[in-house]
């Protein structure tokens, strides 16, 4: 039975491929750091929490300070509230997931020379995912740069090594290769990083390799408890008992159902429903968190339809 959506319902993401339910990759968070935030802290992790904060109303101080005070403090529960975390005040794991998703450009570009958190943020970033394993000191040097040329290399993106729009939102949307223990020895360190950045490499090149149509898409997001759902899609998929499943509506017409894809933002998923609303070069992402669908809202999408 296909699910049943209403004007005023927003969207949400979901992905299978060839049976098997996905869930959606760790993202970089390093903007948040490793550690948890907490009432004290004070650094320039704590001044981009601020930020995020104050863009979606939640800090009422003129500006970011980097010190976690009471107001910053009452603004993380009331975000905790909202988005159905443990109300504590800490920014951990779960809290530092849902803030990375409210993560936006600021419209001013960080390249060769510039030197700060903003750097250092990027720096922790790439380390993360494999492609940096100099120094992570908030300079912006040859090393930091070739970096960001070879992350842009590998996400089809303009290589000029300098951090934009479409740099920064490729970061914040790539996913983090599997982590494991801390290596006990330089060598060791230097080989793990290697690793991680083949593995990067590996997964990029696989995913140039097995597209064979490129398509730019009108997305929307949905839930399964909208009013008059059923939960369960045309291809029988009960979004309900697999909210971790990654599921798009398609027109059949434009995308035939079962086919694999790849969307910019969102991840592997699989062509698995259909809707009134869907025509043409639409595409309705599942979600299983009624705010991540009220986040995405209405946006335009690059879509690889995998071999």
């Amino acid at each position: 039975m296909t699910l049943n959506r209403g004007v005023a319902k927003k969207l949400a993401v979901a992905t299978t491929i060839t049976g098997t339910l996905l869930s959606l990759p760790t993202f970089a968070n390093a903007q948040f750091g490793h550690e948890t935030l907490h009432k004290g802290s004070q650094d320039e992790h704590v001044k981009n929490l601020q930020k995020v904060l104050s863009q979606e109303g939640y800090y009422k101080l003129s500006r970011p300070t980097g010190h976690f005070g009471t107001a910053t403090e009452k603004a993380v529960k009331q975000f905790q509230e909202d988005n159905h975390l443990k109300v504590d005040g800490l920014v951990g794991p779960e809290t530092k997931e849902k803030l990375k998703h409210y993560l936006k450009f600021d419209g001013k570009l960080i390249s060769l020379g510039e030197k700060g958190g903003r750097v250092k943020g990027v720096q922790e970033d790439l380390k993360d995912l494999g492609y940096y394993s100099g120094n992570v000191d908030g300079i912006f040097g040859n090393k930091t740069q070739g970096a960001v040329e070879n992350f842009q290399a590998n996400n089809d993106l303009k290589q000029d090594g300098i951090i934009g729009e479409h740099t920064f939102k490729a970061l914040y949307n790539s996913p983090k290769p599997a982590s494991s223990q801390a290596p006990k020895t330089e060598e060791a360190a230097v080989q793990n990083v290697d690793v991680k950045k083949q593995q990067v490499q590996t997964t990029s090149r696989t995913l140039n390799a097995n597209h064979s149509k490129v398509l730019y898409m009108n997305s929307t997001a949905y839930t399964a408890f909208c009013s008059g759902c059923s939960g369960t899609t045309a291809t029988g998929i009960n979004l309900r008992t697999n909210p971790d499943a990654k599921v798009v509506a398609v027109d059949p017409d434009v995308i035939p159902l079962g086919t694999k894809l790849y969307i910019d933002g969102y991840g592997y998923a699989v062509a698995g429903d259909t809707g009134g609303a869907i025509h043409g070069k639409h595409i309705d992402l599942f979600m299983s968190d009624h705010n991540d669908a009220l986040h995405w809202g209405r946006r335009t999408v690059k879509v690889k339809i995998l071999d």
